[in-house]
């Protein structure tokens, strides 16, 4: 029985985990959660995930479970130093029975966190054949590390890995679109020279103020794209208008405020962006923008550079 219950968690950890990735591009809350998971099917001591470095090539401890888990965040090893060093440079997994008497332990880890590690799990962390950095487990609470456990922590790497690469991809593609978008608009403003760089002041305020309200990363998300977004109705304003040296006619003026309802119209136009509309700019008699987001209104008066 005792093994069954074993299974039926460890089937459930993994489903768990699975519906996370699926539904969540949060990096860290995946990450964490796939270490505490590891913890609690290993029935380990601690568990820890380490990540290479790009830079320097260096393995950095990103989660680390454990009363001593905090201490470990602060220690980095070389590649192929230390067990975990070992498993990243040669990518083949380890099972250490005796951590202590294992020549390539790392035993400075124990005297700098204060933590005495017995035996270890430990298994490479690959995207398409790339290694990224290490899973492992320490201190079996009943008996020693074997192979279920292996096979165990190999899926469970996997499903690490699967993660990173697609929060990794999702990020670059998010960065792609946002400069898309800041391009798009830097191309507008260089039709009206005398609000150059207004748009990336709009955004640099907004976020401070969204910052300050304690808007959710959601909200602050949406509240950065409706800022970098809030003036690409103008080009659907006409030149003789919004290039004019002098006042402003009233009609004039009138048709050069219909750009916040043109920047509707194109994001409307859009699905993914229609989610960014509720937190755009609406503009009131004062010229005042207005930012909603949620239940919160951000409002600030923007003096309106002019040349006119």
């Amino acid at each position: 029985m005792k093994a069954l219950e074993k299974e039926v968690i460890q089937l459930k950890t993994l489903i768990e985990l699975a519906s996370l990735i699926n539904s969540s591009f949060d990096q860290d809350e995946i990450r964490k959660r796939a270490i505490e998971a590891t913890t609690r099917v290993l029935n380990a001591e601690a568990a820890s995930l380490l990540l290479l470095d790009e830079t320097s090539g260096d393995l950095y401890f990103d989660v680390a479970t454990g009363e001593k888990g905090g201490r470990v965040k602060q220690i980095r090893l070389k590649k192929g130093v230390g067990i975990a060093g070992w498993v990243a440079e040669h990518g083949d997994p380890l099972i250490i029975h005796n951590a202590q008497s294992d020549p390539r332990f790392f035993k400075t880890a124990d005297k700098f966190s204060g933590f005495v590690t017995r035996n270890i799990i430990c298994v490479p962390l690959k995207t398409k054949e790339q290694i990224i950095g290490v899973l492992e487990g320490i201190n079996k609470k009943d008996g020693r590390f074997d192979n279920s456990d292996l096979e165990l922590t190999e899926t469970l790497s996997n499903y690490i890995a699967v993660a990173i690469e697609n929060a990794r991809l999702y990020s670059e593609l998010k960065e792609t679109f946002y400069i898309t978008a800041e391009t798009l608009t830097e191309t507008i403003e260089l039709r009206d020279p005398c609000t150059g760089g207004h748009t990336k002041r709009v955004k640099d305020y907004s976020m401070i103020i969204g910052r300050y309200l304690g808007l959710k990363k959601g909200e602050l998300e949406n509240l950065e794209l409706a800022a970098i977004l809030h003036d690409i109705g103008k080009i659907g304003i006409r030149d003789d208008i919004l290039l004019k040296k002098g006042k402003l006619s009233e009609e004039e003026m009138l048709k050069m405020k219909m750009h916040s309802i043109y920047g509707a119209e194109l994001l409307h136009n859009i699905k993914q962006l229609r989610k960014i509309l509720p937190s755009g700019i609406i503009m009131n008699d004062m010229m005042e923008p207005v930012i909603l987001t949620g239940s919160k209104v951000v409002k600030f008066l923007l003096w309106r550079e002019s040349c006119r």
